[in-house]
């Protein structure tokens, strides 16, 4: 229904909060009435109409106590239900000003508290509304009201300065603490907007690479199929040349590999439910099927040996081999895997020995495509690898090795790996 956000608090706080402040200010109010009350009819003797004000207070009270209950509920709070909050406490509020000299009462300005609260959380009709009423019931306050009574005309001016000074106080008070809630409650909102926009448009460029990778796949099926064959073919061919011979077994293996991925890919865009295996055996075939991809590169496993059944997310094991890639591109020495699965998660640690990252490049990785050689490693990889591990609920931090280069840790909660 169209109406319903109309329903809604403006309010970026929970309404939780915000109803919590509101009682809170309200229970504010009733100590300071209930001091005010016996300090000017004991301590002053000015007799005040004891029995209608403590009959207000006490109303306030158990309005007060309802609220403390309905705060343990687990519901939402409403425009409408907010508006009634503040008309109540307004209403008691000019209600008590009446029986103390109404507009004469120095305090009779905290009626605006409650209209700065409705102009936080609630609509500008509500605003309207509830500032129509406050100015209503002060134009009525000008007129209809019980006077004190106060014999000396100069204690009388005095104890209206004191008053309206007191009262400033109290309305500078209320409205700093809430303005500046409200202006926290908005950086915290800009903060989280500007994450969303910038995810979106991360997430833009993946959904864009993506679709240029499928159609790529789509066309290399063929030609791919063609060079393992003619690959194999001379292998037998030169099976007796010890060079040439390696190198077309290289060859066939390697296009063997990537009509695996292929495969993989195919697979995923069928939605094929993924095979559950063994963790070890998993991570020992990645490990293989990267080094047939990477027959140039050095690689240091240290696997655990979890027999536990695992089915790997989606998009996981390129996650991997990118940050594989990306280590052994940078990386004069061999890469060095290791792989912890505790109670809780599955932790990959992937470390290599090249120059590491800046203070700038760290902030980047994984929001922007960058690379930190040109034409090679951390650039798509690394912001295709954080967003898939964003995506399975896990993460992707950098970590500078004593002696030099970085350790990618990758982290996936095991309730999500498994």
């Amino acid at each position: 229904m169209s109406s319903a956000p109309d329903f809604t608090l403006l309010s970026t706080l929970p309404a939780r909060a915000m109803l919590g402040r509101l009682l809170a200010v309200r229970v504010s109010l009733i100590v300071g009435w209930t001091a005010g009350i016996v300090w000017l009819h004991w301590g002053l003797t000015i007799r005040m109409p004891l029995f209608p004000m403590a009959a207000v207070l006490g109303l306030m009270a158990l309005f007060s106590l309802s609220t403390a209950w309905r705060l343990r509920l687990d519901a939402p709070a409403t425009q409408m239900e907010f508006l009634a909050h503040l008309l109540a406490d307004l209403t008691a509020f000019a209600v008590l000003v009446f029986f103390s000299g109404g507009a004469t009462n120095p305090f009779v300005s905290l009626m605006l508290v409650p209209v700065i609260i409705a102009a936080i959380s609630l609509r500008p009709r509500c605003v309207w509304l509830l500032a129509a009423v406050a100015g209503g019931c002060y134009a009525l306050l000008l007129f209809y009201y019980q006077p004190l009574a106060i014999a000396d005309p100069v204690a009388a001016s005095a104890m209206h300065l004191g008053g309206m000074w007191f009262n400033f106080l109290i309305s500078a008070a209320l409205i700093a603490l809430f303005v500046t809630r409200m202006q926290a409650a908005l950086r915290t909102r800009d903060r989280e907007l500007s994450a969303l926009r910038e995810k979106q448009l991360r997430d833009e460029r993946i959904v864009a690479l993506g679709t240029q990778a499928a159609l790529a796949a789509h066309e290399l099926a063929t030609p791919l199929a063609t060079i393992q064959t003619t690959a194999h073919e001379l292998a037998v061919e030169f099976a007796n040349d010890p060079d040439i011979g390696a190198d077309c077994r290289l060859l066939e293996k390697q296009a063997q590999a990537c009509k695996y991925i292929l495969t993989q890919l195919a697979a995923r865009a069928q939605d094929s439910a993924p095979v559950t295996q063994p963790l070890d055996a998993w991570l020992a075939a990645l490990i293989e099927r990267w080094q047939v991809l990477r027959p140039d590169a050095r690689i240091t496993p240290r696997l655990p040996p979890d027999r536990r059944a695992f089915t790997p997310p989606d998009g996981l094991e390129q996650a991997i081999q990118n940050v594989l890639n990306n280590a052994a591109d940078v990386s004069p020495d061999a890469v060095e895997i290791d792989v912890d699965t505790n109670i809780d998660a599955l932790l990959i640690d992937i470390a290599d020995r090249g120059p590491g990252f800046t203070p700038e490049q760290k902030a980047q990785a994984g929001h922007v495509l960058f690379s930190a050689r040109p034409g090679r490693g951390w650039g798509v990889g690394l912001a295709l690898t954080h967003a898939t591990l964003e995506r399975l609920g896990g993460s992707l931090t950098l970590i500078e090795r004593d002696g030099g280069g970085t350790r990618v840790r990758i982290t996936l909660p095991w309730k999500r790996a498994t």
